[in-house]
């Protein structure tokens, strides 16, 4: 099956990626604890353990190994990168996208997580989203499902939740 126009969510547990893919394909139920990969058309979640466990990581680097893309879910609340090193750089010739998520939380903080992501590795498209507050998702929809052209990417700041 050829996959190459396909996504792949990838990052820590707790990031959002099942919150964020959930969004991006339309489903309203909540996200559950991923256990294994799912699939979509056009699109995989992963489970974060595959960041957190190193014996899991040549499970991860087959799950990538046919997409286009990897879109790198980082929780905009967490100041440290959690990716393991070299990881993005496995494959060449794949897009690597960030999305940075709870951009809602009042603890977010959106830019020093793009700095953070830009020195990891994240060299492409980077977003800022929020699952709770959708339209922030729709130009990373785009981008991935193909109807966004060049140009800006980064979804502008929403008011973020008081504490």
């Amino acid at each position: 099956m050829d996959r190459s126009n396909a996504f792949v969510l990838v990052g820590a547990v707790g990031a959002g990626k099942s919150s964020l893919f959930n969004v991006l394909f339309d489903k309203e139920e909540a996200a559950l604890k991923t256990q294994a990969v799912v699939f979509e058309t056009g699109g995989m979640d992963t489970p974060g353990e595959f960041f957190s466990h190193p014996r899991l990581y040549n499970a991860l680097i087959q799950t990538v190994s046919d997409v286009g893309t990897i879109v790198y879910v980082h929780d905009g609340t967490d100041r440290t990168c959690r990716l393991p090193p070299g990881m993005l750089r496995v494959y060449g010739g794949k897009r690597v996208v960030g999305a940075i998520t709870k951009i809602d939380m009042p603890e977010c903080d959106p830019d020093f997580a793009e700095r953070l992501l830009r020195e990891n590795g994240v060299n492409d498209a980077i977003f800022r989203v929020s699952s709770r507050v959708r339209e922030t998702v729709g130009p990373l929809k785009r981008f991935l499902f193909g109807e966004l052209s060049d140009g800006p990417h980064a979804c502008g700041d929403v008011e973020r939740k008081k504490a």
